[in-house]
């Protein structure tokens, strides 16, 4: 038996060896595809980009100067209203106390009684529309509570915080370039109404303030804008596309084709634009330089070229 299953443990072993496939000659690593653009001259505009937000020029938060209970008051979020339109009235505690004994006085005396305290009007001051209601009908209000909060939005103000040393930039300018960041909305040239003559000293900001009219109502207090301020210009400028750029903590470089392989080149970078940037050293006219794939490439790599 012990000979019967020696024999068929060599027959496994004979299987298994004639079914076994030769080695596999071990291929080389593929080389990685990248795509390349030359180093080139152009000219180049130096930008400076800071980001603002849309504020009401005009706003009201309209309150009570006594105390009281909030009658007669209708207006929802959205509502437009006009100056000295009325929109509600305040009953004085007093008062309220007198209407309620009212019934139990002699007819007579009611008129006379009503004209002991009055009540309070209140008058909308401004033109706008509704942007929140704090209180309702029948609510008590103490004096000075705000009440409503109305803005008028057919006028409108950009903020911007410009750091001090961009104060150059911006001297002599009448307008500044405006797009709106997350809202689809060509760029604008709106118009440079304020520049604050104060400094703010923890942020090291000036603020500036330009005019946006709304007729068509189409922006809102809140959105997000960014400014752009002209700065030098650069002619003939030696530039590379921005994708060809690594930067590693502040440290430049960028790759360059020598052959079939790619050598890791420092670079010092002047202007920074969105698609192209200025190299002061590191490259010469002419050569290629990597712009896909940049950040998986290492110093020596052999590469294909797309």
């Amino acid at each position: 038996m012990n000979i019967v299953r020696y024999l068929f443990l060599i027959l496994l072993i004979t299987i298994y060896s004639c079914q076994k496939s030769d080695p596999i000659e071990k291929q080389g690593d593929p080389k990685l595809s990248i795509k390349v653009m030359p180093v080139q001259r152009m000219d180049l505009v130096d930008t400076v980009k800071i980001y603002g937000r849309v504020k009401l020029r005009q706003e009201a938060f309209v309150a009570s100067q006594f105390d009281g209970r909030l009658t007669e008051f209708t207006l929802l979020m959205g509502d437009a209203v006009k100056v000295d339109q009325q929109i509600g009235t305040v009953i004085p505690p007093d008062r309220e106390a007198l209407l309620q004994i009212l019934d139990n006085v002699d007819a007579s005396m009611q008129p006379l009684i009503k004209q002991q305290i009055k009540s309070i009007p209140l008058f909308c001051p401004i033109n706008g529309v509704v942007l929140e209601v704090l209180h309702h009908t029948g609510d008590v209000i103490q004096k000075s509570e705000p009440i409503v909060h109305i803005g008028d939005l057919s006028r409108l103000d950009v903020h911007g915080d410009l750091p001090v040393k961009f104060l150059p930039l911006i001297s002599g300018l009448k307008t500044i370039n405006v797009s709106f960041v997350n809202y689809p909305h060509q760029p604008m040239i709106l118009p440079i109404e304020t520049i604050s003559g104060n400094v703010d000293e923890n942020k090291q900001t000036v603020a500036v303030r330009l005019g946006l009219a709304n007729t068509s109502g189409n922006f809102k207090p809140g959105m997000l804008v960014q400014l752009t301020l002209p700065g030098k210009s650069h002619a003939g400028a030696l530039t590379i596309p921005r994708a060809a750029l690594l930067d590693e903590e502040g440290i430049y470089s960028a790759f360059v084709l020598k052959k079939n392989k790619v050598e890791k080149r420092l670079i010092k970078i002047g202007i920074m634009q969105d698609e192209y940037l200025e190299v002061i050293s590191g490259l010469q006219a002419g050569e290629q330089v990597a712009t896909e794939k940049a950040y998986s490439l290492i110093d020596g790599m052999e590469v294909t070229v797309k």
